[in-house]
């Protein structure tokens, strides 16, 4: 299986259908949006009078969790805390569901794939699905108080509300007339689908399969698969449902972006490989220098042509427009065979990406180097249709020595020298049974940095 052409080429044909198909769906959107808004301030005014009738036995909490060990330790910390509340409220254990351990298919992740089974299994004795991230945390009683504001016959879609202030390409420009109309969950927050959603949103999942596309933002494609042009629900906002925290009145408010594990990993334990280009040397490789480059231990930049000013490597693949896959496993195998046996970390980056060693120390601190861990902002390619997930490149890709050593052990290998790097990884990697770990601290932007005419991705981490 070949993964397509680069990112570029393959956002544009779902931009250009989402433009034609703009003018209709901002029309549609609008109108809903406005309606359930309104409907939710009218309650909100009108002192809430009515309430309906819910426990914890009525809501299925999911968390959104990963295999990864730290993760996969974060989520039950935050499970025991849900059932602890309960006993503290004397009410029956709710159900909490870790999300990684409830499939073993790829894309188990997309939240989507799953609602079948989330119909089958909690309709009859369930109000609510839950969903929340492991960072998540929940305030029982302020949650209960909040949900039963809503009828749960009816079909709901509940979060923190989110929207674009500008039209965007992770987004496929969607709503580009007036972006800030469509609204989509902030998962830090918490948000809800009343069972009734969720067995409408089972059948079309039945009648019509999950496209074979690309996952890059999930909650904003989750809230357009839902809103389904007019015929869903859109989001409805809850006041309840915080990340910050500074009002008492709040359900849940999320804990932390940078988690904190202990002392810093140190410096001489990251490798940096910046891939460069001998066209670049002379504006791209002096930002480098200038911003983050200083704060790494080890760091070496891998070109097509060698400058002993820089200085580069010439890993001897040519420069390619496209994927720079050939250079990438040149990277990969250098690392291994050469003198870096003490380096447990290896960081790869474009010569346009600006990261925070300090951060990234910080985070890697949570992560188990002798596991095989592949981490940064995490796409999906085809998921609906047996697909696999991967780290996209521009945000930085990191890699444990582990992690390296079971892929070269393995034959697979770039198709060619200008393939995606990061698709064949996500490939290679989905094959030998190695999850990607994501974090939003790699979360990828592109903005023009003042008095340069060059684009630089900026980074979270």
């Amino acid at each position: 299986m070949r993964p397509p052409a680069r990112r570029g080429r393959r956002l544009a044909l779902p931009a250009l259908l989402s433009l034609l198909t703009c003018s209709l769906a901002f029309a549609l959107v609008s109108k809903d949006v406005k309606k359930e808004v309104k409907q939710s301030k009218n309650l909100e005014k009108s002192g809430i009078s009515e309430k309906n009738d819910i426990d914890l036995k009525g809501i299925a909490f999911v968390i959104q969790s990963q295999s990864n060990s730290f993760h996969a330790k974060k989520a039950e910390q935050l499970k025991q805390s849900i059932l602890k509340q309960a006993a503290d409220l004397t009410q029956e254990v709710p159900r909490v569901l870790l999300l990684h351990q409830l499939a073993q298919q790829e894309g188990a992740w997309t939240i989507l794939p799953l609602l079948p089974h989330f119909s089958v299994t909690y309709s009859r004795n369930s109000s609510w699905i839950f969903f929340c991230e492991e960072e998540t945390r929940i305030q029982i009683p302020q949650l209960l108080e909040a949900l039963r504001r809503y009828d749960p016959s009816k079909e709901w879609f509940l979060g923190k509300a989110l929207h674009d202030e500008e039209s965007t390409i992770i987004h496929h420009y969607a709503f580009s007339e007036n972006p800030t109309v469509f609204k989509y969950p902030d998962f830090a927050a918490g948000w809800a689908l009343s069972i009734p959603l969720v067995n409408k949103l089972t059948k079309r999942l039945k009648s019509e399969s999950l496209k074979s596309d690309f996952t890059i933002d999930l909650k904003h494609e989750i809230a357009l698969y839902i809103w389904d042009r007019g015929d869903g629900p859109p989001l409805t906002p809850v006041p309840e449902f915080c990340t910050d925290g500074v009002d008492s009145s709040c359900a849940t408010t999320f804990h932390s972006f940078l988690p904190l594990c202990g002392n810093p990993v140190k410096k001489k334990d990251i490798f940096v490989a910046v891939k460069t280009c001998k066209k670049f040397h002379g504006d791209r490789i002096p930002i480098v220098k200038q911003t983050w480059a200083g704060q790494a231990g080890h760091i070496e930049y891998y070109s097509d042509y060698a400058d002993s000013s820089i200085p580069t490597v010439d890993l001897g693949i040519p420069n390619t427009e496209r994927g720079h896959c050939g250079k990438t496993f040149a990277i990969l195998e250098r690392f291994l065979s050469h003198s870096y046996d003490n380096i447990a970390w290896l960081v790869i980056v474009d010569d346009d990406t600006l990261i925070s060693i300090s951060r990234l120390q910080h985070l890697l601190s949570c992560y188990d180097a002798s596991e095989p861990v592949f981490l940064g902002e995490r796409y999906g390619y085809g998921l609906g249709t047996g697909g696999y997930s991967y780290v996209t490149g521009g945000g930085g890709m990191v890699f444990s020595r582990e992690a390296i050593r079971r892929l070269l052990a393995s034959k697979c290998r770039c198709y060619s020298n200008d393939a995606p790097d990061d698709m064949v990884l996500g490939m290679c990697f989905s094959g030998l049974g190695i999850p990607v770990t994501h974090s939003p601290l790699f979360h990828q932007r592109v903005d023009a940095v003042p008095g340069n005419s060059m684009k630089m991705e900026r980074r979270n981490i």
